[in-house]
């Protein structure tokens, strides 16, 4: 181990039962070799097998095990209580590191720095797999360009991320939200602390294991982001009108269907169009003059949907070279043929979800999540 590497690392695991990955995790982290560091871990309604197995770290663990579901949001707040290190670094359950000595890259890497969110490479080779990585490409470059052009935080992936305790500190700790970490990073935002992306070290992070897990997920992302955008849509628009080319460019990379979708629309025939070529089309048995005005409207149809499939392909095209970029920046994988899947199927069902979330919340005034126990305030 390098020497002058003297602060404490609380690592900070909260867990809902016990997941496949955080026995894995817990054993990869107790044998960490850095010295300095602390583990707590906890488990709301854990499994009795679960915790028969973390007993078996006792003395190089701190376990905190809860009757019934508080949320994450709980057990963050309780485990920061817990914690006396210097360093926080939060790890999800469904994470695990991808070298060995990786608190002490950690902590290398936050020299300097206040705030850090950890590169997030996902596993798997089902479709859902192969779809979800492309979202942590997105994901990954957005940080990464935060980091590199402002040198701040907006938004966090809270699977894994690391802040001094100072910091957390100055920030209030961990505000009531469904999003804890946009919360955090928007916060972190506002205080100016210094942000960093963490290429390496990196974690491996498991995708939802099926379709319906990954619907219940995206829900509550886009239902925890419209809440978010709710509560600080100021100062959110004070930092577009700052850097209004780089949240443009991110926002474009999280939403690759959005800029499709917006010209799609307005290309798209008028609702007029339609009833006048259902009544051309019934009067045209009638008269010969009917039948060639329909045929004529027919292709201005055609030719809306031909400029349609045009503004699609070449949005796809210039998005493969904007994420095979991303991916070349932050070491990750770009196949085209994947891409092109999540691109015209994948792309837009999340960006449907998301859209419909934000209409849950704005509109019907839904903020409520039934699988993600966390009181939402309205309070800035």
């Amino acid at each position: 181990m390098e020497q002058g590497l003297r602060e404490t690392v609380s690592i900070i695991i909260p867990s809902y039962r016990g997941s496949r990955r955080l026995l894995e995790l817990v054993e990869k982290i107790v044998n960490d070799d850095y010295e300095h560091k602390e583990v707590i871990v906890i488990v709301d309604d854990p499994l009795p097998d679960v915790v028969k197995r973390l007993k078996r770290y006792e003395g190089k663990i701190k376990l905190i095990t809860r009757n019934g579901r508080h949320g994450k949001l709980s057990a963050l707040i309780r485990a920061c209580s817990e914690a006396r290190g210097d360093i926080l670094l939060f790890l999800d359950d469904d994470v695990i590191p991808n070298c060995d000595g990786f608190v002490r890259k950690i902590v290398e890497a936050m020299r300097g720095y206040d705030i850090g969110e950890v590169r997030k490479i996902i596993t798997g080779k089902s479709l859902l797999a192969r779809m979800v990585y492309y979202d942590y490409v997105g994901f990954n470059y957005g940080n990464y360009l935060f980091a590199k052009k402002i040198g701040r935080c907006v938004g966090l992936n809270g699977a894994a991320f690391v802040i001094t305790r100072e910091s957390l500190e100055r920030v209030g700790g961990f505000k009531p939200a469904i999003a804890e970490d946009l919360e955090l990073g928007l916060q972190s935002y506002k205080v100016g602390l210094r942000f960093t992306y963490i290429k390496d070290p990196a974690v491996l992070n498991d995708p939802p294991s099926n379709w319906r897990e990954w619907f219940r997920q995206r829900v509550r992302w886009s239902v925890g982001a419209a809440v978010w955008i709710q509560r600080h849509w100021r100062t959110l628009l004070r930092m577009v009108k700052k850097n209004p080319v780089l949240v443009f460019l991110v926002l474009l990379f999280l939403l690759p269907t959005l800029a499709s979708l917006a010209s799609a629309l307005l290309i798209h025939s008028a609702l007029l169009d339609k009833l006048v070529w259902l009544a051309l089309l019934s009067l045209s048995s009638y008269h010969p003059a009917f039948a060639i005005a329909t045929l004529l409207l027919s292709y201005r149809f055609l030719y809306t949907l031909f400029k349609a499939w045009i503004v699609s392909l070449v949005s796809f095209a210039v998005y493969s070279v904007f994420y095979f970029v991303a991916a070349r920046k932050t070491d990750l994988r770009f196949n085209p043929l994947e891409f092109a899947i999540y691109f015209f199927a994948y792309a837009p069902l999340w960006l449907t979800l998301l859209l419909a979330g934000f209409i849950r919340v704005l509109v019907f005034k839904r903020k409520d999540i039934s699988s993600w126990p966390v009181k939402v305030s309205d309070g800035r």
